[in-house]
C-alpha cells in the first residue's frame, strides 16, 4: 500500500534544531536563562526541545492528529484510533484483548490508513485500539532533582497535578486512554 504525504497545510510544524539550553534553578522550579512564552505549555510546564520530533509529538497530541500524516485521527462510535505497543509482560507476545484500562499513551493517535500500513516497528508487537476517552493528563520528559535533593535527573511521566512538575523539562504530552475497544481485524498488525 502506498501512503501519500499530507497536504502542506496540515503538516506538522518544523522547528530548527536547538542545542540544549542552560537551565536556572529558581525557588519556583526550572526556567531557561533566555525563556520566552512559547517555552511553556498552556499548563505552565517547561518544554524541552530534543529536535523536531518532540514538537511534532506535542502538536499532534494536543490536536489529536495522526502521528504520521497530521490529518485528523480516525474516529468511530468506539472512539479514536490508537496504535499501542503490547505490554512487555504479555505472555508469548500474544495480542491482548483485555488492554489495561487507563493506559498512558505518549504517542499520538493514528488515521485508519496509517494504522493498516504501519510497519512492525515495536519489538514485541503492537495492537490497534479505539479509545472512547483520551484525556491529556501529563507529560513525559526529564525530571530534575529539586534543590537540596541528591539525585540524578530521570526520564519519566508526570501528571499535571504532580507537585514535582516545576522540576520537569517535558518533551512529550501524555494522554490517558480509557474505555478501550480492539479495532477490527483488518486494522490489526
Amino acid at each position: 500500500m502506498t501512503v501519500s504525504p499530507p497536504p502542506a497545510s496540515t503538516r506538522l510544524p518544523r522547528r530548527r534544531s536547538v542545542s540544549p539550553r542552560p537551565l536556572l534553578h529558581t525557588p519556583n522550579g526550572l526556567a531557561y536563562t533566555d525563556e520566552h512564552a512559547e517555552d511553556r505549555s498552556i499548563e505552565g510546564v517547561l518544554l524541552g526541545v530534543v529536535g523536531e520530533r518532540s514538537e511534532s509529538q506535542r502538536f499532534a497530541m494536543e490536536r489529536l492528529l495522526c502521528r504520521v500524516c497530521a490529518e485528523p485521527a480516525e474516529r468511530s462510535r468506539d472512539g479514536m484510533l490508537w496504535l499501542l505497543p503490547l505490554p512487555s509482560d504479555t505472555p508469548d507476545q500474544r495480542r491482548r484483548e483485555d488492554w489495561p484500562e487507563g493506559v498512558m499513551a505518549i504517542e499520538p493517535p493514528v488515521c485508519g490508513e496509517h494504522a493498516r500500513a504501519a510497519p512492525p516497528f515495536w519489538e514485541g508487537g503492537y495492537q490497534v485500539f479505539y479509545a472512547a476517552e483520551a484525556e491529556l493528563v501529563g507529560v513525559y520528559g526529564t525530571l530534575h532533582p529539586a534543590p537540596g535533593v541528591l539525585a540524578d535527573p530521570v526520564e519519566r511521566i508526570l501528571r499535571f497535578d504532580d507537585p514535582r512538575m516545576p522540576w520537569m523539562v517535558a518533551t512529550q504530552f501524555v494522554r490517558q486512554l480509557r474505555r478501550l475497544t480492539p479495532a477490527a481485524p483488518d486494522q490489526r498488525r
